[in-house]
């Protein structure tokens, strides 16, 4: 597993969530974890994420 450099949306990388206390890996395009999302796609699919 490969952790994307800061700033950077590599998609096959993993990066921590957004939300400030979250320490969930999710992989890029993807900028939050799925109990964090605030899009309104939330059913249509769901995202992916390790623990740290």
């Amino acid at each position: 597993m490969s952790i994307t450099p800061k700033g950077t949306n590599i998609p096959g990388l993993y990066r921590k969530c957004e939300q400030a206390e979250c320490l969930r890996l999710i992989p890029c395009p993807h900028v939050r974890c799925q109990d964090h999302r605030t899009d309104m796609a939330l059913k249509d699919w769901v995202v992916p994420y390790l623990e740290q």
